[in-house]
């Protein structure tokens, strides 16, 4: 372990150190974030809804993405928007858990993406691709890991109740957020690429006019156009992350599907939490480390097949038992583990170049544009039938193992 955390460089180091003080507060509190909404009064379409919203704003803020890290910095524009889109919404669920404001905390959330094009470039930006690959796995591990406390929360809602359990989480998200972010900002590194193209901008003037921004795409589509292996990435990637945000424990659908559909009880849910989060950190640190530039296809494919099982599990379990559920969520959560770590490496070791940001930038603005459709799409086939929910996450798995299996060199095998 010491010698595979001694890849890390400086601000890969500075940003998995600080990013527990962010991942814990927000697994606790977006656990049970739809809980509390519903627990408002707020219905399963207006959910769905709240859910496109924050996509809808993801979009906007993947499109601006890339110019607004050049021209910022990487270290400002991950400060600036980590306060907008992690601690003021927050604020807002825990004063106001009304449908109006929560769309408006939710559109707040999907400007994150701003604040992960600078934190991302941040840690593997002019560094290794050992230090990419690792950072990429330990930032994973950190959030997953976090996710093994649930069942502790959900002990904290059986004695509190949901609301008040909540609204702790929330409060202690906001202090905890905004903390590390700023202290975090003083002991991060501007990298040395971020240097040269904010100087660039700032000589060449006219940031915020439309063609600036389109230009900034422009750039991206002849990088990657003639660069199949980036282009897979990008889309991989961009699949992956609809996924995270409709069919893991980070989606607004992920408790109460297991409540309407699998039928266990608010208490069980956090079982249910708890052992998801095990699995993928498991997955994460006895298999993500054998992960090489050589076989990320060969993961992907077994991956996906394996979370595929478990989603047949899942839609045939039956109802109201907890063997089934377990063994689905074992699969399905081992499957994610690689999967999102994958994602992210795939996409670090396939670009290059001073237009990386906007190659980041324009997965995260498919993953919006594809997100905001499958999300609709999922909420109001969800209120005549939860199981939609598995199928939609199935043909989002099955174009990953769709692209994965026409990568040349997967036949080399997990070695």
């Amino acid at each position: 372990m010491k010698a595979y955390l001694s890849k890390l460089e400086w601000n890969a180091r500075v940003c998995t150190s600080f990013f527990p003080f962010w991942a814990i507060p927000y697994t606790f509190y977006m656990f049970y974030l739809s809980l509390y909404l519903k627990k408002a009064g707020i219905s399963d379409v207006q959910i769905g809804n709240i859910m496109v919203a924050s996509n809808v704003a993801a979009l906007f803020s993947s499109f601006i993405a890339s110019p607004l890290v050049d021209r910022l910095g990487r270290r400002w524009a991950t400060l600036l928007f980590d306060l907008v889109s992690s601690v003021l919404p927050a604020l807002l669920f825990l004063f106001w858990p009304i449908y109006e404001v929560a769309l408006i905390a939710m559109v707040l959330t999907g400007l994150n993406r701003i604040m992960s094009v600078g934190y991302y470039l941040l840690m593997i930006e002019d560094a290794s691709e050992e230090n990419s690959v690792v950072s990429m796995n330990l930032f994973n591990i950190i959030l997953v890991a976090a996710g093994l406390l649930t069942p502790l929360a959900g002990l904290f809602v059986m004695h509190w109740g949901v609301v008040r359990t909540e609204q702790a989480f929330l409060l202690i998200a906001a202090i905890s957020m905004a903390s590390q972010a700023i202290i975090r900002h003083f002991l991060l590194k501007e990298t040395p690429t971020g240097k040269m193209v904010q100087q660039r901008m700032k000589k060449e003037g006219q940031f915020w006019t439309f063609p600036r921004f389109f230009a900034v795409y422009k750039q991206v589509y002849s990088t990657v156009k003639n660069d199949h292996a980036m282009l897979r990435a990008v889309i991989i990637n961009a699949l992956i992350y609809v996924y995270f945000s409709l069919g893991t424990t980070s989606s607004l659908l992920f408790a109460p599907f297991f409540i309407d559909f699998v039928k266990i009880s608010t208490s069980q849910i956090s079982l249910i939490g708890g052992l998801y989060s095990l699995g993928t950190l498991l997955a994460m640190i006895v298999v993500n480390p054998h992960l090489k530039r050589r076989n990320l296809y060969a993961f992907s494919v077994w991956s996906s097949l394996l979370s595929l099982v478990g989603f047949a599990l899942l839609f045939f379990c039956p109802k109201g038992g907890l063997l089934f559920p377990l063994l689905a969520v074992v699969c399905i959560s081992v499957s994610y583990g690689v999967l999102k770590t994958l994602a992210d490496a795939v996409l670090a070791v396939e670009t290059h170049g001073e237009h990386r940001a906007g190659v980041y930038a324009a997965s995260f603005l498919i993953s919006s544009c594809v997100g905001i459709v499958f999300i609709k799409f999922t909420s109001l086939l969800y209120t005549n039938n939860p199981g939609w929910l598995l199928f939609v996450c199935a043909l989002i798995l099955s174009g990953v193992l769709v692209l994965s299996l026409k990568k040349q060199g997967v036949s080399d095998g997990i070695v």
